[in-house]
């Protein structure tokens, strides 16, 4: 048996570290072992001899002896003839070994590789939103009153489906969602929207990005065109770039989706994907002449249709539109919605409502995207509503929001008339305020970040050059006196830094 002998210098252990002895025997062994200076078959002391050797007790070199022999380093009977493995762990990954064969691996700094998709879907990047903080500050946009929800409502609701195992929640999934919520959907999507659908139809995501990722990936094969509106939500240009769609960018103007642009640009897409009910990011709303128009051109074009009916809940004043679920004969369209707007984004609860030749293959899929939301949750939010409580917080909320917009026009007519003005908008959660003076959009975004103030610019929803220099400017999640302050600390930072 070969024998190495130790040298106790190379096993000094110090009593004052903070590691712990058995970790530095193990750490001076082991580098030793890989080193190459304990050789591979190497018998090792006894624990016994090595514990006199060092000055510490037994149970020390057997903690470490065990833990090199769990991990490989170490075979034999501990205490009766420990000897070095012959084949190390660690030597299997050793570049030049004769056991794997396979190219040179590269140096630590060389950028990662990604799928082009992948390359694609990372370039895609939002403005910075700070959604993590959780409360909006002005002017952020998308989030909204969160401090309003009933809360301790939700809580109740929540405690009561989470006190019993027994009651069928705590499993994996619960298919396409649960079905009193899906019920509830249904009948809200129906009686609010106008939207002919059954339960069965109805797809429970986790959140929106969840229903469009899904979508994409279903209907949409790489390298087929996907109409996008121009500008346009970057979470749909992401969706469908990452399922390999060619995006084929529309132009948005009074009425909406330029359907007759469309046509001219790619006459054959596989998927239109579209805002009409308050577009984003620009809220205007898709007129009645257009609607008729893009879905008889989907029908004769065999192209679908993902209605994207995202804050239809929110108009202060007149009746929107009926969705465009509800106007399709040809059943060619895929309406979405979220309660991340209406509720709270930490829900992570939005849905599709499919047409009925599409609900085997979309109820099958989802169950292997991980898209689906919590069942505890979806049985909340199924009492939720149909105890009335989601009508009552989404009046309230309108109302509570009418009062923040009518703050916002007001505060920005004011103090900002010299920069900017707002479009109108009878909808929504946020209005657009376009530039003048030739300001560029990420300019003003950044100088009003120095000032704490968050206003996303346009810029980054086009995928061509921007047509219009504007700003986000959200209100929903922000009190009237707050407006106005910032406002006034908005202004006074533009003009600091004019020419």
């Amino acid at each position: 048996m070969l024998r190495t002998p130790l040298s106790l210098d190379l096993l000094a252990l110090d009593p004052q570290a903070g590691t712990p002895l058995y970790r530095q025997l193990y750490d001076a062994l082991r580098s030793a072992i890989l080193e190459g200076r304990l050789a591979a078959g190497a018998r090792l002391p006894s624990s016994r001899r090595l514990a006199n050797d060092l000055g510490v007790g037994r149970n020390t070199i057997l903690a470490a002896y065990e833990q090199l022999a769990a991990e490989g380093y170490l075979e034999g009977q501990i205490g009766a003839g420990t000897r070095i493995a012959a084949s190390l762990p660690d030597k299997l990954l050793e570049v030049g070994n004769t056991t794997t064969q396979g190219p040179e691996p590269k140096d630590a700094g060389s950028p990662v590789r990604l799928s082009r998709r992948g390359e694609a879907v990372a370039a895609i990047r939002r403005p910075g939103i700070g959604y993590e903080r959780g409360q909006a500050r002005a002017f952020q946009h998308g989030l909204p009153a969160v401090d309003q929800f009933p809360a301790a409502l939700w809580s109740r609701l929540l405690a009561r489906r989470a006190r019993d195992p027994r009651n069928g929640l705590f499993g994996y999934e619960t298919g396409a969602g649960f079905a009193p919520l899906r019920r509830a959907i249904a009948a809200h999507a129906g009686a609010a929207r106008g939207v002919v659908c059954t339960p069965d139809q109805v797809i429970v995501t986790t959140g929106a990005q969840a229903a469009l990722d899904l979508a994409a990936r279903m209907l949409v094969d790489p390298g087929e065109a996907a109409w996008m509106e121009e500008p346009g939500y970057l979470g749909a240009r992401a969706a469908l770039v990452g399922a390999g769609a060619r995006l084929v960018p529309v132009p948005v103007d009074d009425e909406g989706l330029d359907v007759a642009a469309g046509i001219a640009l790619e006459p054959a897409p596989r998927l239109i994907y579209v805002t009409p009910s308050h577009q984003y990011p620009l809220g205007v709303t898709l007129s009645l002449a257009r609607r008729l128009t893009l879905l008889d051109f989907a029908r004769r074009a065999d192209a679908w249709i993902v209605e994207d009916d995202y804050d239809s809940e929110y108009r202060y004043s007149g009746r929107p539109l009926a969705s465009l679920q509800g106007l399709d004969r040809a059943t060619r369209v895929l309406y979405m919605g979220t309660f991340s707007k209406t509720l709270f984004p930490g829900l992570k609860v939005g849905y599709l409502i499919v047409p009925e030749a599409l609900v085997d293959a979309f109820r099958a899929a989802i169950r292997l995207t991980g898209h689906i939301p919590a069942p505890i949750v979806q049985a909340a939010l199924a009492e939720f509503i149909g105890e009335g409580h989601f009508g009552t917080h989404v009046r309230r909320m309108r109302t509570i929001y009418a009062a923040r917009r009518a703050a916002l026009i007001d505060a920005a007519t004011r103090e900002l008339g010299a920069f900017l003005h707002l479009t109108p908008c009878e909808g929504g959660m946020q209005l657009v305020a376009c530039l003048k003076n030739g300001l560029d959009d990420r300019r003003v975004s950044a100088i009003a970040a120095t000032a704490d103030i968050q206003v996303a610019p346009l810029a980054p929803y086009y995928i061509g050059l921007p047509r219009l220099s504007g700003l986000h400017m959200g209100f929903a999640g922000i009190p009237e006196a707050q407006i106005a302050r910032s406002a006034k600390r908005l202004a006074t930072a533009l003009a600091d830094t004019a020419p």
